[in-house]
Order: C-alpha cells, then sequence, then structure tokens
C-alpha cells in the first residue's frame, strides 16, 4: 500500500510541474509519508520516474489485453491493438504533459532508455503473436508513430490506424496464427 501511495504522489507530482521540478520532499509530502520512507523504496528520483512508466505501462496493458479478448482473430487483435495503443497513448496525460513541456527529460526514457518498457511490451505480445521478432516490431512501429506523430500516413483515427495495421502489420503475423 505505502508503494502505491507513492507512485499516486508522485504521478500526480509529475502531472502537475513535471518530472525536472519533482523532489522527492514534494513526492513524500504528497503521499503523508517520511521522506526516509520515500527514499527506503526508491533510493534515486529516476528509481521512483522508472516505477511510475512501469505502472503506466502495466495499466494499459491491462486495458488493452481487456480490449482484445474479445476479438475472434489474431488479426483483428493486431488491427484493434494498434488502434488502441495509438489512441490510449497518445491521449494519456502524464506522457502527452511530459512531451509538450519537457521533451528533453521523457525522450532520452522512451528512446534511449527504453529498454526495460520495450522488453516487458514485448513479452506480453511474444505471448500473443507467438514471435519475438514481430511483437518487437509492432512496439517499436508503434512507438515511433507516438513519438514522431507528423507522418505522410494517415492515422487520425482509429479507422485509419486499423487499416494500416491490416495493410502493414497483420501481413507480418506468423501464417499459423492468422486467423
Amino acid at each position: 500500500m505505502g508503494e502505491d501511495r507513492i507512485l499516486d504522489a508522485a504521478y500526480a507530482g509529475m502531472l502537475e510541474q513535471g518530472l525536472r521540478k519533482l523532489t522527492m520532499d514534494d513526492v513524500a509530502r504528497r503521499a503523508g509519508l517520511a521522506r526516509i520512507t520515500v527514499y527506503r523504496r526508491f533510493a534515486r528520483k529516476n528509481d521512483l520516474i522508472q516505477a511510475v512508466i512501469t505502472r503506466e505501462l502495466r495499466r494499459f496493458l491491462h486495458a488493452f489485453e481487456q480490449a482484445l479478448a474479445p476479438l475472434p482473430s489474431l488479426a483483428d487483435q493486431v488491427a484493434e491493438g494498434f488502434a488502441i495503443t495509438l489512441r490510449l497513448v497518445r491521449d494519456h496525460r502524464l506522457l502527452s504533459r511530459l512531451l509538450a513541456t519537457e521533451p528533453e527529460t521523457i525522450l532520452p526514457l522512451l528512446t534511449l532508455e527504453a529498454g526495460p518498457y520495450l522488453a516487458m511490451a514485448r513479452d506480453y505480445l511474444t505471448a500473443h503473436v507467438g514471435d519475438a521478432e514481430v511483437a518487437e516490431t509492432f512496439v517499436r512501429i508503434s512507438l515511433s508513430f507516438v513519438l514522431v506523430p507528423a507522418s505522410a500516413i494517415p492515422l487520425r483515427n482509429d479507422d485509419d490506424a486499423r487499416a494500416y495495421a491490416r495493410r502493414h502489420l497483420v501481413p507480418l503475423l506468423p501464417s499459423e496464427g492468422i486467423n
């Protein structure tokens, strides 16, 4: 429970003041905990930020799973999954705020230092598509469209994203997995 309070407080602080201005003291105050309690759980501010990002990724994967579970085929799941990914990530309050106000702070966490997050998403998708390379390709393509939304490829809405996924992502699936 204490860790959730800390992560909730850190999320709220990141949303309100960004990553640069966030302090461990502020997180402790928001969580109603002693500063030492926060430091016992997270030795460095960067550890806390990574924990918030990991929790948000887990939340995303849970919402993703819920949305795709009723779909009948892997091809339908890939198309819908791509659309949901773009929508949920683009609409994520904290990510949108940080990309708009502190790109120099958040972008390294989502690119050069994104290995653990990429691995988590890849491993999750590999369990569904049966191929780690295809899963990683899906994650990298999605991340690219999120981080660099300007494109000649029309992805204005879910229907555009589904159509793109059917044309370009579904064909990457192992042939025995396509329904």
